[in-house]
């Protein structure tokens, strides 16, 4: 089940905050106990899996309210049938009934630090959700029980417990976050926090969400006046980062609701704005999380792709190939506009159809899927959750003396290319990109 906020305007002053989309649909705040009750009763339906998103924007007295409902109603006070709860810490910042369904669940989180502090039983977690806040809450606990390094490091060492473990750790970073007096941007994290989380709780793949804007902006800065611990981040320059000895199976990175991030892999400076460096993207995974394997979803051109797919499409590749990337297989789905395979010669003033990127070699196979919209284009609200159908090619890299792989999987929506592309201009432009996607 899905229980999330979307809002209609970009000014959030004036946003109504007293409906739900659960499942997407809309509900009413006065309706919500109601229709749970239907669920429970007419239904009867058995909750295994509850996902939320954005209840922190809810007013205060709505939010606590649908987050007991979700505990009473959906969950229950056993907790019998849940098997994945995610994001209702958002709606409480840790209390206590969330603490104690998370040592049901096989998939929970993300985790605040008051969670985090019960999870002494032992356990093994299909998948664990945590945030760069934790991460930096954790480094800020250890030193404040500490006179000197070594005692803080002992402190890490008692903190995260090897009775838990997890498959798979997913890691949420919020791209704006704020320091006192200084500007919005993916702030530094403790290396050695995530380290030793990495190892106790033997991880054996990353998922890294990189998120436009959560609740927890407010950075703490007490850890940042010490050397105790090791500042980094995934968009300072890769040279700096030191290599981990780990290695993990797999790392996904989701990028459904980035900006920065996004713009970044998508343009280069001096065409990007601040904050930059996210050109070091990939060389920083590869240090702190070690892999052969990178799968990533650039799920909408928002800031990337807005014209030129030739241009963009060859800075993708200048991105992922910047370190010149050995033993690496990297698969990349990007989700294009229309307009971006296509421009207008203001002198003749006619539409022409752009050609496919320099190095790129067209697969055969034709791709499809269906995508709901990204929260940053077409709209708000309820048109986020639309079902789209996007039609894709396979652009390939080889370099097989790096052993390195490179596919990359370009989608446009269906109806754009049935609406915006007529027979005779595709006939005069026989090599372009988009003539590809009517093969």
């Amino acid at each position: 089940m899905k229980i999330e906020y979307a809002y209609n305007t970009d000014d959030i002053i004036k946003l109504k905050k007293n409906y739900i989309y659960i499942n997407y649909r809309k509900i009413s705040q006065q309706d919500v106990l109601p229709y749970f009750i239907f669920l429970n009763t007419a239904v009867g339906v058995k909750v295994r899996k509850i996902t939320t998103r954005k209840l922190w924007m809810l007013k205060d007295k709505f939010k606590q309210r649908l987050h007991d409902l979700i505990h009473s109603q959906l969950i229950g006070t056993n907790g019998t049938h849940i098997q994945t709860l995610i994001g209702l810490e958002e709606a409480c910042d840790g209390c206590e009934k969330c603490s104690n369904i998370a040592q049901k669940c096989l998939e929970y989180g993300p985790l605040r630090f008051s969670t985090l502090q019960t999870m002494i039983y032992s356990k093994n977690y299909k998948k664990l959700h945590v945030t760069d806040k934790l991460f930096e809450d954790i480094a800020e606990y250890c030193f404040a029980k500490s006179k000197n390094k070594e005692e803080c490091y002992k402190e890490l060492d008692e903190t995260i417990l090897s009775t838990i473990s997890c498959d798979k750790l997913a890691i949420w970073i919020n791209e704006t976050r704020v320091l006192p007096n200084d500007e919005e941007n993916h702030m530094h994290m403790p290396r050695e926090v995530i380290d030793i989380i990495l190892r106790k709780w033997n991880v054996k793949s990353i998922k890294l969400s990189m998120l436009h804007k959560t609740n927890e902006y407010v950075c703490r800065d007490e850890w940042l006046r010490y050397d105790y611990f090791t500042r980094v981040r995934l968009n300072d320059p890769y040279s700096k980062t030191k290599q981990s000895d780990l290695k993990f199976n797999h790392v996904e990175v989701s990028l459904s609701y980035s900006q920065e991030c996004v713009r970044g892999l998508g343009n280069l400076p001096p065409e990007s704005e601040p904050p930059g460096g996210y050109d070091n993207f990939i060389p920083n995974i590869r240090r702190i999380f070690p892999t052969d394997r990178i799968t990533m979803d650039l799920s909408h051109w928002f800031a990337v792709a807005r014209k030129d797919i030739e241009k963009k499409m060859s800075t993708i590749l200048q991105v992922v190939t910047m370190e010149k990337p050995q033993n690496l297989s990297l698969d990349m789905k990007f989700f294009v506009q229309s307009g971006t395979v296509k421009k207008l010669n203001e002198e003749t003033n006619k539409e022409e159809l752009l050609g496919i990127a320099s190095g790129y070699v067209l697969q055969e196979n034709r791709l499809h899927c269906f995508k709901k919209s990204s929260p940053f284009i077409g709209g708000k609200g309820p048109k986020v959750f639309l079902d789209n159908k996007w039609i894709g090619r396979r652009f390939h890299i080889e370099d097989t003396v790096n052993q390195f792989n490179f596919n990359l999987d370009v989608y446009i929506k269906e109806k754009e290319l049935e609406e915006e592309f007529n027979e005779e201009l595709l006939q005069e432009y026989p090599n372009s990109f988009v003539r590809h996607f009517f093969a």
